[in-house]
């Protein structure tokens, strides 16, 4: 098969499994809640590392944040998980970031409610240094753009994106903007495709939407990694995100192709089961 060497998202009950990984030759990705006791499986086929954003105890990490001490624990979290990472999963190669919130009035600590871009910049140049001294290229992912209904939910139907709910690094502008002004040798940037499509929901015109999804690509140079998933573009149901097999839903199909041909590590960010895998990597196939 003409696709390029992928991962899995692996949680310890999500379906995927060693046997699995070998017969396809994929290799997995994990998240802060995996890295230890419940990884040891596959720890050798850990290509890369998702870092810490959110944790129960703490809420959203915002290593942005204008409230020093609120910016200090969550950094330390990241730090953390980076320096694990690096000990303990040999063959990784790439640790993915979010970006920061800059405005996330419903957290549940004052001080993480608001962010500073100089700090984020800052952040993101502090995490740079620490993932290269642990051989690891630190990508920053494309955030979501996060759709409430009046009641405040996160909903597709009868939603609107809200000013209360933002990130650092959502809108491709912002997005390659923050890459060229961290201007680190080992800061990439790490391009969700379902994350993409809530953004472009905000964008009426069908066609004006396809070209903001495809700006996401527009410069090719700078991606390094790609969680790659189908999603519904043009459906409102798109406008929560969604881990849909690639090539489900509605996005077009050159955005896909643009992300098969990028010389980055590609992640199947799902697994619905062997069958659906194999209709996936066929239609990544003919792309």
């Amino acid at each position: 098969m003409t696709v390029p060497r992928l991962s899995i998202s692996y949680t310890p009950t999500n379906g995927v499994t060693r046997e699995l990984l070998t017969r396809y030759d994929m290799r997995v990705e994990v998240g802060q809640a995996y890295y230890e006791d419940a990884v040891a499986n596959v720890a050798d086929l850990v290509a890369s590392v998702h870092l810490p954003w959110n944790e129960a105890e703490l809420g959203r990490h915002n290593y942005a944040a204008v409230d020093e001490e609120f910016r200090r624990v969550s950094s330390d979290r990241i730090r953390a998980a980076i320096v694990f990472a690096g000990r303990h999963f040999p063959a990784a190669k790439v640790a993915v970031l979010h970006g920061a919130p800059y405005r996330w009035m419903p957290h549940e600590h004052e001080g993480g409610r608001v962010g500073d871009y100089e700090l984020f910049i800052a952040g993101l140049r502090e995490f740079a240094d620490l993932t290269a001294e642990h051989e690891l290229l630190l990508t920053l992912e494309n955030n979501n753009c996060y759709w409430v209904n009046a009641a405040g939910e996160s909903a597709w139907e009868d939603a609107e994106p809200t000013p209360d709910m933002r990130y650092f690094g959502c809108t491709p502008e912002h997005w390659l903007a923050a890459y060229d002004d961290v201007a680190h040798a080992n800061l990439k940037l790490c391009l969700d495709t379902a994350h993409a499509c809530t953004y472009a929901h905000t964008i009426a015109d069908h066609g004006e939407r396809t070209e903001a999804l495809l700006s996401y690509v527009a410069r090719p140079e700078a991606i390094a990694h790609v969680h790659w998933n189908g999603h519904q573009a043009f459906e409102p149901e798109g406008r929560t995100d969604k881990h849909l097999n690639v090539g489900k839903g509605s996005i077009p199909e050159e955005l896909h192709r643009r992300v098969k041909q990028l010389d980055a590590s590609h992640l199947l960010e799902h697994y619905h089961g062997e069958d659906a895998l194999i209709e996936e990597l066929a239609y990544i196939d003919a792309l």
